[in-house]
Formats: C-alpha cells, structure tokens, sequence
C-alpha cells in the first residue's frame, strides 16, 4: 500500500520526537558532543587569527560557497541514507557544525594560503585525501558520523571537486569587478 502524505507526517513527526529524546538522553554532552563543540569553536577562534584580513570578502565567499556545496550535498546524502550522524551539537539530522564551520574553514585556508593554481591543486588533492581518509574514519570512530550506502574513496573527487571549481568561480568573479573598474 502507497503511504498517503498523513502517514509521512506522522511518521515525520515520531521521528523528531525521538530524534530530541535521544539527543537529549545519549548525545548531549557526551564525549563526541563535546569533541564537536571544541573543535568547531577552537577551529572559529583559529581562522578568525590567521584569517588574511586584507581578502577577506574574497575568502569569506569562497568559504560560504563551500558550505553551501556541502550542505548541499551532505542533505542528499541523508536523504538517500547514504550516511548519518549519530551525534551533534544540535539535534538535528544534518551537522551543521561540520558543513558550516570546519569544513569551510579548513577550505579557506587552502585557498588563502595556496594562491597559484600549481600549489592550490595539489594542496586541494591533499585536503581531500586528508577529509576522505583521515578526518571521516576519525568522525566514524567518534561516534559523529556513520556509512551506510557510501565508502570513503567516493568522498575524495567531491571533496577535490568543489575546491577547484569554487576557486575558479572566484577568480572569475574577481576578474568581472576588476575589468567593470
């Protein structure tokens, strides 16, 4: 029998009712949750150190443009149950503090600190070598993050992806203003 939209909702609905409960009784501050808040807030009070003030309007994009991507994709991810996320700070599906803190920010240092293209593909290659293999087994350790239907190497082209066509997207956009100056 084909579910009507009443028995989605209802279904909806349960959900965030144990969604809450459970982050509530086994989530909120336990160790991953307080890994997740340390991290994200040590990692905002980095970038907000080094970040190169004189770009940062340029920088500041280039990072909203990967979270964006990467909310993006992470909620097509969820919505294929292609992973999910055990623990987060707020108790929602998504993890906002990944795709809109941590990994914008360990983006914008790539791009701030590899300016040429030569070094900002390889410094890309190896930050998406780096999230597949190293920080998503660590988050899968941590009880953060779980696989269901995807393996880490289909994480590295995505990951490679969305560093160099958004840094081509900004260099695009910087060279239209410079050109309508």
């Amino acid at each position: 029998m084909t579910p009507t939209w009443q028995d989605i909702l209802e279904i909806a609905n349960q959900y965030s009712v144990n969604r809450i409960e459970y982050w509530l009784n086994e989530v909120l501050f336990s160790f991953s949750w307080w890994i997740l808040l340390i991290t994200t807030v040590s990692l905002l009070i980095t970038w907000i150190i080094i970040l190169d003030k004189t770009r940062k309007l340029e920088i500041i994009s280039y990072g909203m443009m990967v979270a964006i991507i990467g909310n993006l994709g992470d909620m097509i991810g969820l919505s294929f149950s292609l992973w999910g996320y055990p623990h987060t700070l707020l108790h929602m599906p998504e993890i906002l503090e990944i795709h809109n803190i941590m990994m914008p920010i360990l983006y914008m240092v790539v791009y701030q600190y590899f300016r040429q293209w030569k070094t900002f593909f390889i410094a890309a290659a190896i930050n998406a070598v780096f999230f597949a293999f190293i920080l998503e087994p660590l988050i899968i350790w941590l009880q953060i993050y779980e696989l269901y239907k995807w393996k880490y190497i289909y994480s590295i082209v995505p990951y490679f992806v969305i560093a160099v066509v958004l840094k081509w997207i900004i260099n695009k956009l910087k060279h239209t203003d410079q050109n309508n100056h």
